[in-house]
Order: structure tokens, then C-alpha cells, then sequence
């Protein structure tokens, strides 16, 4: 190497690290080039969330697009289901998934929902949710749940033009609602992301969401597993 072409390979060399540097960094918050120990568990024990939850029954829902999944990474790490209570009819659209943290967590309805048909009622507020559960050999755990909710209008006179979305993120254990869900999770491979949204009327109470969550988090808290 002579005194002409050093500082240029040092240059490159130079680049080509912090090339490297940034693609890895980029690699750990989306997910990409990595094996997820612990994947396949997660994604087996959501997708084995009953049909039906108390008084509350499923059936199956649209797949999401192809688009979607790969934007977000979840292939085959999703369930798209339709709840409905037996006694009052409420319907509950709900969306679990287990991906990549820097993916399914910045994807939020305040992004992904708002347009043409519909504008959002009110700033985003976090709701709090305490559940009780109970493990295999009969120990009771409170856990202190949190979800964001916020309610969009729909600009039609249809009858049920409202609509109420909350959601979250887990890494296992609560559900949480946190401003900055992507540096949050920065050290998680993968995480959960729990929506539900239901429609309603301008003169009903729109909790529908949240009496749903209420009845049916201690059963999904039992098919979430530790995210690493």
C-alpha cells in the first residue's frame, strides 16, 4: 500500500463497516436475516385461541392482504376473527399477530384507517384494563392491561358510522400502550399486537371493545408466550 491509496482504502474500509453497521441495526428492529427462537411456540399458541370465549363466538374473517403481509413481516403469524355475544349481538372484529417488533407496531389505525370516509372523533386516549388470571396450578395473577382507543366518524348518514379501535402490544406478559412502541421493543425479536374495533351509532355507548376485552384477555393472556 503506498501513501497515495491508503486514505482511499481507509475511506472505503470506513463506509463498508458503517454500511454493514446500519444494515444489522436495521436487520434487529425489522426482523429481516434472523431465525426467531421461540417463533414457531408463539405462533402455534395464538392460533390456538378458542372459537369461542364465554358467551362471545368466532368465525373466521377476511385473510389480510398480500401486501400487508409483507409490509409487516407475519405470514402465516396472524388470526382475523369476527367475535359475536350470544345474548346481545354485539360484533367485535378482532386482529392478533406475532411478528416483527419494528414492523407491527408502528402500523396503528390512526395511520391505516383514516381517509376519505372517515375522520377521527377525538385525540387517542390509554385505557386501562385489569384482568385476572390463573395458572395451571390454580395461582391467581392480576394483570394490569393497557390499551390506546380512538374513535373515528364516518361522514355518511349511515346508521352505525362510528367506530372504536383499540389496540396493543405484548412481549408476553401485559398488554401495554406505549408512545414509542418501536424503540420500546428495540430489544425484542418479535412481539404481539392485539386490535379490535367495532361499529356502533351516534347514540350508543361505543364501549363494545372494551366489554369484550374484558370477558375475553384472560383466556388470550393464556395463548401468548414469552417473546425474546
Amino acid at each position: 500500500m503506498n501513501k497515495k491509496t491508503a486514505p482511499l482504502l481507509i475511506g472505503t474500509a470506513v463506509v463498508v463497516l458503517v454500511t454493514l453497521a446500519f444494515t444489522l441495526f436495521a436487520a434487529s428492529l425489522t426482523g429481516r436475516f434472523w431465525d426467531f427462537p421461540g417463533m414457531d411456540e408463539a405462533r402455534a399458541s395464538m392460533k390456538a385461541l378458542p372459537m369461542e370465549i364465554g358467551k362471545w363466538q368466532a368465525v373466521e374473517g377476511r385473510e389480510i392482504s398480500d401486501k400487508a403481509i409483507k409490509m409487516l413481516q407475519i405470514q402465516d403469524s396472524y388470526i382475523l376473527r369476527t367475535y359475536t355475544h350470544a345474548d346481545t349481538g354485539e360484533n367485535v372484529h378482532l386482529t392478533l399477530m406475532v411478528g416483527p417488533a419494528g414492523k407491527i407496531t408502528v402500523h396503528t389505525p390512526e395511520i391505516c384507517f383514516g381517509g376519505r370516509d372517515f375522520e377521527k372523533e377525538a385525540a387517542r386516549v390509554r385505557v386501562p384494563i385489569s384482568v385476572q388470571t390463573q395458572s395451571e396450578d390454580g395461582e391467581i395473577r392480576e394483570i394490569q392491561d393497557a390499551f390506546w382507543r380512538v374513535d373515528f366518524i364516518g361522514r355518511s348518514l349511515d346508521i352505525n358510522n362510528r367506530i372504536s379501535f383499540y389496540w396493543g402490544v405484548s412481549s408476553g406478559d401485559a398488554w401495554e400502550a406505549v408512545e414509542r412502541p418501536r424503540l420500546h421493543y428495540r430489544t425484542k425479536r418479535f412481539v404481539y399486537k392485539l386490535q379490535a374495533e367495532a361499529y356502533s351509532g351516534a347514540g350508543d355507548d361505543n364501549d363494545t371493545v372494551k366489554r369484550f376485552l374484558e370477558d375475553c384477555l384472560p383466556t388470550i393472556h393464556e395463548h401468548l408466550s414469552q417473546c425474546y
